[in-house]
């Protein structure tokens, strides 16, 4: 009996907190213009979303990022042997679920003015998932350039694989 008191104890409390916080809520929904009306004279605009922001100039010291075709070479054929299943042959998503590593979803988390070092330091100490960082820095760059390449991004000077280096290697196009 008392097991059944408390359950109905604890419906009316939360009933009661959701009581309150609607009659808070409510109000300010019912001021608030439909989507697409302007706001009324005195309110305030709806907030809206931004994409992130891109810097407008690199800093002192920093270039486009660049590989070697070599290291998308190789690159390429270590990707091909243990990333492949994961993010499929075309980096779009693959059938184990990892996320892509090309189009928007890449640009969205490691491009539009991001250091290299981001993008190579995830890849070289979280993968691959059952093994993360069992590869040696040149062959983390390999994969690296092989993403970018795919990516459409230039080749050129070799990708170094000191994070230093890398913090001034601006991914960008």
């Amino acid at each position: 009996m008392k097991l059944l008191v408390d359950i109905r104890t604890r419906k009316a409390m939360l009933a009661l907190a959701v009581a309150a916080s609607a009659s808070v809520a409510l109000p300010a929904l019912a001021q608030a213009p439909a989507i697409g009306q302007a706001p009324a004279i005195g309110q305030a605009p709806a907030p809206t979303t931004t994409a992130p922001a891109v810097p407008a100039e690199m800093a002192a010291g920093d270039k486009p990022v660049s590989y070697s075709e070599d290291q998308a070479t190789r690159g390429k054929e270590t990707y091909t042997r243990v990333c492949a299943d994961c993010h499929g042959d075309d980096l779009r998503g693959g059938l184990i679920g990892g996320p892509p590593l090309r189009g928007n979803a890449f640009d969205d988390k490691f491009a539009n003015g991001s250091p290299a070092s981001g993008l190579f330091g995830f890849i070289s100490t979280q993968m691959p998932p059952d093994s993360p960082g069992q590869f040696s820095p040149a062959v983390y760059a390999e994969l690296t350039a092989y993403i970018l390449k795919q990516n459409g991004y230039t080749s050129g000077a070799a990708l170094p694989t000191d994070l230093d280096a890398l913090d001034h290697l601006i991914i960008q196009k």
